[in-house]
C-alpha cells in the first residue's frame, strides 16, 4: 500500500511542476515596445520571431511586416537601407488632408494584411484601427501634425502589437498541446501498486461488449 501512496503523490507532483513550468513560460513572456531590435548580450540584433515557435514561411512575413512599419515611421528607403531618418507617414502629413488620409489608408492595409498572415484577435485589431484613427486625428493638425505623427509612430506600435501577440499565443498554444499529450500518455500507461508487499499492475479497462441495439444494428449492415 505505501507504494501505491508513494507512486501516486510522485505523479501528482511530477504533474504540478510541469503546469507551474508551462504556465511561468506563458505567463512571464516579456512584451516588445520595439519590433526592430532586440538585446543579444552587448549588441543589438534585429528582432526575429523564434525559429523554435515559427516556422520559414512565418518568419518571412514578419519580417515583410517590420519592413512597411519601418518604412511608414523610420526610413522612406525601407528595408534596403535600415538608416533611421524619417518615414514616409510624417512626411505625407505635410500635404493637408491628402496626406494623413493617404496613411491611414496605409496603416489600415498593414493591418489588413496582418490579420490574413496571423489571424489576429478581434480586441487587438480594434486596438490597431484606434491607433490609426488617432494617428490619422493628430496627422491633420497644420504644421505640428508633422511632429505628431513622427513622434506617435503608429505603424511601429502596431508592429510590436502584431509580434507579443503571435508570439504569446504560440507560447500558450505548444503548452496546452504538450500538457494534452502527456495526460494522454499517462492514461495509456498502466499504473502500478503494491498491497502486502505484492507488486500488480493495474491493466487498462477493457472495452465493453456491444450492446443488443449495436449488435443488431451491426447485422443489419
Amino acid at each position: 500500500m505505501s507504494g501505491f501512496v508513494e507512486n501516486t503523490v510522485l505523479g501528482f507532483g511530477k504533474d504540478y511542476l510541469q503546469e507551474q513550468a508551462q504556465e511561468y513560460a506563458a505567463g512571464h513572456f516579456q512584451p516588445v515596445r520595439d519590433p526592430y531590435y532586440t538585446k543579444d548580450g552587448d549588441k543589438e540584433v534585429k528582432l526575429r520571431l523564434p525559429e523554435s515557435l515559427f516556422s520559414k514561411k512565418d518568419r518571412k512575413h514578419w519580417k515583410q511586416l517590420q519592413n512597411k512599419a519601418w518604412m511608414h515611421d523610420k526610413s522612406m528607403c525601407g528595408c534596403c537601407c535600415w538608416t533611421e531618418t524619417i518615414g514616409w507617414a510624417p512626411l505625407l502629413s505635410i500635404l493637408p488632408v491628402i496626406g494623413p488620409v493617404l496613411m491611414y489608408w496605409v496603416h489600415n492595409k498593414l493591418i489588413e494584411s496582418a490579420d490574413d498572415k496571423f489571424h489576429l484577435s478581434n480586441d487587438l485589431k480594434l486596438k490597431m484601427h484606434g491607433n490609426i484613427i488617432l494617428d490619422l486625428c493628430i496627422s491633420l493638425v497644420p504644421i505640428l501634425g508633422v511632429v505628431f505623427a513622427w513622434l506617435h509612430a503608429c505603424s511601429t506600435r502596431n508592429c510590436a502589437m502584431i509580434y507579443n501577440f503571435v508570439v504569446e499565443r504560440e507560447i500558450k498554444r505548444q503548452a496546452d498541446e504538450k500538457r494534452v499529450q502527456q495526460e494522454r500518455q499517462q492514461r495509456s500507461q498502466p499504473r502500478s501498486f503494491q498491497t502486502n508487499g505484492t507488486h500488480f499492475e493495474r491493466a487498462a479497462m477493457p472495452t465493453p461488449p456491444p450492446t443488443a441495439y449495436q449488435s443488431k444494428q451491426r447485422r443489419n449492415r
